[in-house]
């Protein structure tokens, strides 16, 4: 009898349907596993059968961060050591020792600044030592990064730190406690000599951290009173911090009901949150001046943002960072100590967004000046470190104001303020009333030449 081809067919589809569903059963769909059974399985099989030992732990967290750093470049996943050294970055202190370090042309460790009141102050440590060793241990080949983080530990612990002082080696026991890192970093008054300005104030911001907004008022009501009649808020090379700072900074110059960021989360404008000002800033009425450069970023782009639109500050300098989204930190527990999850939640939005640019997707990108200064990168390089400087006397005086000379900004970069074109150009624009209200009522966007 000649088989039936229909029929055969017929009966190769089903027994293929069926071999499928019994192969299949009652295995997940691969598509549909959860990820973190899938990651359970994996790990396991790297443990058993990798070459050599794994410490699946530490493998896992490596693996956790960079899967985090792929949604975008502000998420961070931190292990629970590095979520103590994050906390105490972003909160303005840290347990250390109270010494700042540089290194000098030889490659070796100083001590270039010692904190009055400090731990290393009471231990004896002089600014000038060379740190040699840490509980024994040469630090000769370490580099300054590795230093820094041996010297800070936890509170109340205790190190044996080995200095070289006037060709003569010493040991030094000193107790870890912690350090406080001022927010502002510098207050300064300039003064024509020839009279033919109003005295100007400074204050440069370092960071957005606890008590940054008390810091930044007590310095400005310091230099008010000092016969200051208008401020150059100094913003570059501030890569951000606290949001809420953020807001209450902006909120010392306006008006109380304006808004000062507006926030979105997944739902978008559906879910729009305002922050506005709650009561009149008791500096609303000064003449300002912002300088941003390509580091200032995130809170500093709120700040300038929010009194840019506002009309309350005219922006000096190069353009921003461009970082428009907040995160939220996440504490992720288990048995021992919570690790750190630095999540991208919200995208934050100025009230109008008058200086804000936009990239070839039309994305918000950083803020572009009233008034460009362009400097060249070794010029740059010259000032953060003359701030820098700067701001370790602050450090060692912290109520103390500079008396300072109008700078030239022609001369070579000095810590008086010398050689800073974008801090003259501030200075001057502040000095011509009629000027800055040109530039806050110029077009309310940037146009696509300044984007470029």
């Amino acid at each position: 009898m000649t088989p039936d081809p229909m029929r055969s067919m017929t009966t190769a589809i089903v027994l293929g349907a069926v071999l499928a569903f019994l192969c299949g059963w009652p295995l997940p769909d691969p598509t549909t596993e959860p990820a973190e059974v899938l990651a359970a399985r994996v790990l396991r099989i790297v443990e058993e059968h990798y070459v050599e030992p794994v410490d699946g732990q530490e493998l896992l967290r490596s693996g956790i961060d960079r899967v985090i750093q792929s949604l975008d470049r502000n998420s961070r996943y931190f292990s629970p050591a590095e979520a103590r050294q994050f906390e105490q970055e972003t909160g303005g202190f840290l347990y250390g020792i109270g010494v700042i370090l540089r290194e000098s042309e030889q490659q070796t460790h100083l001590v270039e600044r010692v904190l009055p009141d400090g731990p290393a102050s009471s231990a004896g440590i002089l600014t000038g030592d060379q740190i040699i060793s840490v509980d024994g241990e040469s630090a000769l080949n370490w580099n300054l990064s590795r230093l820094s983080t041996q010297l800070r530990g936890e509170r109340d612990t205790m190190l044996d730190i080995g200095i070289s002082r006037n060709e003569q080696q010493l040991t030094v026991t000193v107790q870890r406690d912690e350090v406080r890192i001022p927010s502002v970093t510098e207050i300064a008054i300039f003064t024509a000599q020839d009279g033919s300005s109003a005295p100007t104030g400074l204050v440069r911001l370092q960071q957005f951290q606890p008590n940054s907004t008390s810091e930044l008022k007590k310095a400005i009501e310091a230099i008010i009173a000092d016969g200051a009649q208008g401020i150059v808020l100094d913003l570059r090379g501030n890569s951000g911090g606290l949001f809420t700072e953020a807001v209450s900074i902006s909120s010392l110059f306006l008006e109380a009901g304006l808004t000062v960021v507006k926030t979105r989360g997944r739902s978008g404008e559906k879910k729009e949150q305002v922050s506005s000002v709650s009561r009149p800033g008791p500096f609303r009425q000064i003449p300002l001046v912002i300088l941003i450069d390509g580091s200032s970023a995130s809170a500093s782009e709120i700040v300038a943002a929010s009194l840019r639109d506002h009309l309350r500050a005219a922006l000096v300098g190069s353009a921003s960072f461009g970082k428009w989204t907040a995160q939220d930190l996440i504490y992720i527990t288990n048995k021992s100590e919570p690790s750190l999850l630095k999540l991208t939640t919200q995208s934050f939005h100025p009230p109008e967004g008058i200086r804000v640019s936009r990239d070839e997707t039309g994305k918000a990108s950083g803020l572009i000046p009233d008034l460009a200064v362009a400097i060249s990168p070794e010029t740059a390089f010259q000032i953060a470190s003359a701030n820098r400087s700067r701001s370790f006397d602050r450090i060692e005086q912290p109520d103390s104001i500079a008396n300072l000379a109008t700078p030239d900004p022609q001369a070579t970069v000095d810590l008086l303020g010398n050689g800073d074109p974008v801090l003259s150009a501030a200075l001057q624009l502040l000095s011509q009333p009629e000027r800055l209200q040109t530039l806050l009522n110029q077009p309310s966007t940037v146009s696509k030449e300044e984007s470029r």
